[in-house]
């Protein structure tokens, strides 16, 4: 029998490049664990304490489901990484995004697993469920031989989460609390400086009067993200809570932990201890309003009614 054709089989060549991609992103498959020397306690972590077998057993589990995309030396090279967009991690840096500490410092262990537990929504990282939780304990050990700041710094104090101040009071407590945010967003915090606004100049002119505020001039293409870089010189769009899924979650408490350390690595900022608790939470509150639009379940926040659903601002048409 012939071996069958691209000119034959028209579908055949865009079948094996896409193969070939999904076989890249599966990291393992080219790749076979235990190829590298040994590691002992002592070069494992710099000189600290952790057991030696559980190291082996994370470098194993790395090599296999993790290097295709952050490459086995941990810089974010694996062969998929070209494929994706965002960029994986690069972890001989130490520099994450997404932990409950502030902004640019080392994540704690329950920071780590948060992530190899739920993925991040919106990326190609994915929940690794499929992992025990003795072999995730086993990948955070080794993600840490990556660094040498694991061994230089400690991990950052987690931000403390503090009473909801609007939870008590119900349905009622939800409206004060989505009403307050959407004030704190366009003119305490000026989120929309990145992300999206979501009021017209006039109805901002209203809230900046009412909070004194001073004159808050939004941007001519404030209906939109403003393109930022971040510190791996990479392009990255803020999302529109819309549309875009938030890869840190979309609870209250998610976004409270967001919000509150911010993004490493990016222009988010640490909104704890910049803002009152109060309209911390508040801005939480009209954040998640937001965000289950794009789920279209106005209601996931108890009592949240239609009268708090966010207007787009519209930039300025112009000649």
């Amino acid at each position: 029998m012939n071996r069958p054709t691209s000119r034959q089989y028209p579908f055949f060549l865009p079948l094996a490049a896409s193969l070939l991609f999904l076989s890249a992103l599966s990291g393992c498959a080219r790749i076979q664990p235990g190829t590298q020397e040994g590691l002992t306690p002592q070069e494992a972590l710099r000189g600290r304490d952790v057991n030696a077998a559980r190291l082996e057993d994370g470098k194993r589990l790395y090599s296999e489901y993790c290097s295709g995309c952050h490459g086995l030396k941990g810089d974010g090279q694996g062969p998929a990484a070209r494929f994706l967009d965002p960029k994986p991690r690069d972890f001989t840096q130490g520099i994450f995004k997404f932990a409950a500490v502030p902004s640019g410092q080392l994540p704690r262990d329950e920071d780590l697993m948060r992530t190899l537990r739920h993925g991040l929504p919106g990326s190609s990282m994915p929940a690794w469920q499929l992992l025990s939780e003795q072999e995730r304990l086993s990948l955070l050990a080794y993600l840490k031989t990556l660094s040498t700041l694991w061994a230089e710094s400690p991990p950052g104090s987690p931000i403390a989460v503090s009473d909801d101040p609007y939870r008590p009071d119900g349905i009622e407590g939800t409206g004060r609390g989505v009403a307050r945010g959407r004030e704190v967003y366009h003119v305490i915090a000026t989120c929309w400086q990145c992300h999206p606004a979501y009021a017209s100049q006039e109805e901002v002119n209203g809230m900046a009067k009412s909070n004194d505020a001073g004159t808050v001039e939004l941007r001519a293409d404030a209906g939109q993200s403003t393109l930022v870089t971040d510190i791996w010189d990479q392009p990255l769009m803020p999302p529109d809570f819309t549309k875009q899924r938030l890869k840190a979650g979309t609870s209250l408490q998610d976004l409270y932990r967001t919000v509150g350390a911010g993004i490493g690595g990016t222009a988010m900022p640490m909104w704890k201890g910049g803002l009152e608790e109060n309209d911390l939470w508040a801005l939480v509150y009209y954040v998640k309003s937001l965000a289950d639009q794009r789920l279209r379940r106005p209601q996931a926040i108890p009592g949240l009614a239609g009268a708090h659903a966010p207007v787009r601002a519209h930039p300025p048409s112009g000649n």
